[in-house]
């Protein structure tokens, strides 16, 4: 009975341990804030970015898959696009919707990687967040030839994570900015003429 107690003790004792290794990590990972996440995926985007400026056998456009790997652990692409195209995104066929989505995802890439290769070697400021409900906003800023470049980042909630769903360089919206550029082209073209506009567009050059 005694050699029993003193195994359930172990045991209890082990498990108990186990908790107190694990389910902080565990925990941290779950509730990591919006501040945190815009923090991480930049912090990884621009020590990508630095490495191809200095390492001659590792270019930009070698890495950008592992770029666009980090930057879709924390944007949420397709709910950027539907955000852009508005109300014809319910007119399309599934086809049509994966494809312009595709497209709209790479150019948001590659325009999020440009301005970001703009100020790599740039020191980068968090500044604040504020939560309301399931959505937030961090504020950055660069700065750059002796001016403040400020860059907004509004994301929503998703289970257990915050996915950006807009951008705001210099006061100008992502989202806004692109949703203009769509409707200005679909009030006088069709829906397949967009999609060959995008499809050129996100050509990058050999």
């Amino acid at each position: 009975m005694l050699l029993r107690s003193k195994t359930n003790r172990f045991f209890v004792n082990s498990l108990v341990l186990f908790i107190l290794l694990v389910f902080p990590r565990v925990t941290w990972a779950a509730v990591a804030s919006p501040m945190q996440t815009i923090r991480s995926g930049t912090e990884k985007v621009l020590s990508i970015l630095q490495e191809s400026k200095t390492t001659p056998t590792s270019s930009l456009r070698q890495r950008e898959g592992e770029i666009l790997k980090v930057v879709s652990n924390y944007f949420n692409f397709n709910e950027m696009a539907k955000m852009a195209l508005g109300f014809p995104w319910k007119q399309q066929t599934p086809e049509k919707r994966e494809e312009f989505a595709r497209l709209f995802k790479k150019l948001l890439f590659n325009t999020y990687v440009d301005r970001m290769e703009n100020y790599h070697d740039q020191k980068i400021y968090y500044d604040s967040q504020t939560i309301d409900g399931n959505f937030a906003t961090v504020k950055t800023h660069f700065v750059s030839n002796g001016q403040s470049v400020p860059i907004d980042y509004r994301l929503q909630k998703e289970g257990d994570k915050w996915k950006v769903y807009d951008v705001v360089v210099e006061g100008i919206s992502y989202d806004q900015n692109y949703r203009a550029q769509i409707s200005s082209i679909l009030a006088n073209e069709s829906f397949d003429t967009l999609l060959g506009m995008l499809r050129e567009k996100v050509k990058r050059p050999s």
